[in-house]
């Protein structure tokens, strides 16, 4: 079984590139079973979004509107309180 190293590894690959099908497969497989990763899996996916509205390069929704037509792809400052708790909580689960 794959180990949570291997799979935060690949969670980030996947934000970049797309993953191997046997990649796709083993991590899927590991969410199932590791809440903790499901958790980190989340918050890689809200970072990345935010990071890229920072940056003001949000990709074009798959339905082909512009980024600006749907506020979805923006976060919140509600997720961004989200984001902020969620790494306290690993901080402290770290620590411990």
């Amino acid at each position: 079984m794959m180990m949570c190293k291997a799979a935060t590894r690949l969670m980030s690959k996947q934000l970049d590139a797309p993953l191997t099908a046997r990649e796709r497969i083993s991590l899927r497989f590991h969410l199932m079973l590791c809440s903790a990763c499901r958790n980190c899996e989340k918050q890689f996916s809200m970072l990345h979004r935010v990071g890229n509205a920072y940056n003001g390069t949000i990709d074009k929704p798959q339905d082909g509107t512009s980024p600006g037509a749907t506020t979805d792809n923006v976060a919140s400052d509600q997720d961004l309180l989200k984001v902020k708790e969620a790494m306290a909580e690993a901080e402290t689960r770290r620590q411990n």
